[in-house]
């Protein structure tokens, strides 16, 4: 794969020596594969330099395997950042805007940013930045870096770094071009194929049967598309699988499901027809009210229940979660299915 040039590998090596041997790892809220991998390989690459560094995330992780497998090396960013946090920060698959409301006003220049954007990223400041519009992952980056600095490649960061690729692109699908080939080809001699299956199937919790029957009971289907809800949940990471199980039912390309908590409103959305992008039909439907992250074939966010509150007032219990239920249902279901038929997600394909 390219090299990565002799100037910006001076530069970034020069970032790293005068972040007083601490740097502070952070990626996107409800961070992706892609997120966790690549922050785990600048991780690694700082370990090399003797960089103590640690990772940081907020929101949820819908694949748990993954924070598993990088254990102490990551942590939930608190609600108050102290002294205990390195303040030389460094930005992975994410950029200033992109990170939670209050942390962006804390960080004005980050000492690196490396991340993937098609947006407009010329006004971002960083001590080094390196935001590219021709790769579809972060990951197919931080395999460029890892080589090009000659970090030695583990199985661990490796099979992280495949999977997330493999995860962006749906195997090849979609998404792919000859950068990210060349990172997974690279790469592919290092992974754990064990560890990968574990990633790319992970046990089914007791939970899930639960959500998967409120889920199959709930569902409203418009033409391929297929919109439910688990109600009420405790643990808003079964949501992923739930949906993958809606797929599976026959006529259905494309499946959402939310729930809600006592704060939150979570929506997952998933979808086999290689014409919808789920992530721009979720940052025109839902963009306004929460933080979307995902790709064209998959798609979550997480919306403030506040938004819903006043409609328990004077109302008791069990009323009131059967109608704030059923309006946010109601709401839900017009924002997508309208924006669906406003071909916002197919014309991004086009």
């Amino acid at each position: 794969m390219k090299k990565l040039g002799f100037l910006k590998r001076r530069k970034f090596k020069s970032i790293l020596k005068n972040s007083n041997r601490e740097l502070t790892i952070l990626v996107r809220k409800d961070p992706t594969p892609d997120s966790l991998a690549s922050a785990l390989a600048l991780k690694q690459i700082a370990d090399y330099f003797h960089i103590k560094s640690k990772c940081y995330y907020s929101g949820i992780v819908h694949n748990k395997a993954l924070l598993n497998i990088m254990g102490a090396d990551i942590e939930y960013l608190p609600d108050v950042i102290t002294d205990e946090i390195s303040e030389t920060f460094a930005l992975v698959d994410v950029v200033p805007s992109e990170l939670p409301n209050g942390l962006a006003a804390l960080i004005e220049n980050p000492a690196i940013i490396i991340s993937h954007s098609k947006a407009n990223t010329k006004d971002i400041k960083s001590r080094y930045k390196d935001i590219r519009s021709n790769v579809e992952t972060t990951s197919t980056i931080m395999v460029q870096y890892m080589k090009g600095l000659k970090v030695p490649l583990d199985s661990t960061v490796s099979t992280l770094l495949l999977f997330a690729i493999r995860d962006r692109t749906r195997t090849f699908l979609d998404n792919l071009n000859h950068h990210g080939l060349e990172a997974y080809l690279c790469i592919l001699e290092f992974v754990d194929h064990d560890l990968l299956n574990k990633l790319e199937n992970p046990p089914v919790k007791s939970e899930t049967f639960n959500d998967l029957e409120k889920a199959l009971a709930n569902r409203t289907i418009k033409d391929t598309y297929l919109l439910t809800n688990t109600g009420y949940i405790k643990d808003p990471s079964t949501l992923q699988k739930v949906c993958k199980y809606m797929l599976d039912l026959e006529g259905i390309s494309t499946s959402l499901v939310y729930a809600v908590n006592t704060s939150k409103i979570y929506a997952y959305a998933a979808s086999n027809n290689i014409e919808v992008n789920l992530k721009q039909i979720f940052k025109k439907a839902f963009g306004h009210c929460g933080n979307v992250v995902g790709g064209t074939s998959y798609a979550s966010t997480t919306i403030p229940l506040g938004v819903f509150g006043t409609i328990t007032e004077g109302i008791n219990n069990s009323e009131s979660k059967e109608l704030m239920l059923k309006t946010i249902g109601d709401s839900i279901s017009s924002k997508f299915f309208r924006t669906i038929e406003e071909g916002v997600g197919e014309m991004e394909n086009k």
